[in-house]
């Protein structure tokens, strides 16, 4: 409020800023995106905390289920190198027995 009575007061010195905001309202698409995309990532995080609240029995079993799924997968993973491994050495005794 004590702003403006100054501005009005002192003449051009505020007059010119006041213009200069007044004549660019445009608001750049690209500013409208990011806050969007922030508001939209404001919300996510809000409703996931949320629900992490109202379920941690089910986040914990989420866990698991992913930890035990990685680990099968590993298991499988080893279990073809192994085989890979030992067939390629028996490939190799063979080859060398029959040249």
């Amino acid at each position: 409020m004590f702003s403006k009575l100054k501005s009005r007061f002192n003449g051009n010195k505020f007059n010119k800023k006041n213009n200069d905001q007044s004549l660019n309202p445009v608001v750049s698409e690209e500013d409208i995106q990011k806050q969007q995309k922030a508001i939209a990532n404001q919300e996510r995080q809000r409703v996931e905390q949320e629900y992490r609240k109202q379920h941690p029995d089910q986040m914990k079993e989420e866990q698991k289920l992913s930890f035990d799924h990685k680990t099968n997968k590993l298991k499988k993973r080893l279990n073809i190198a192994i085989i890979t491994v030992f067939g390629l050495i028996v490939l190799v005794f063979l080859i060398l027995f029959f040249v």
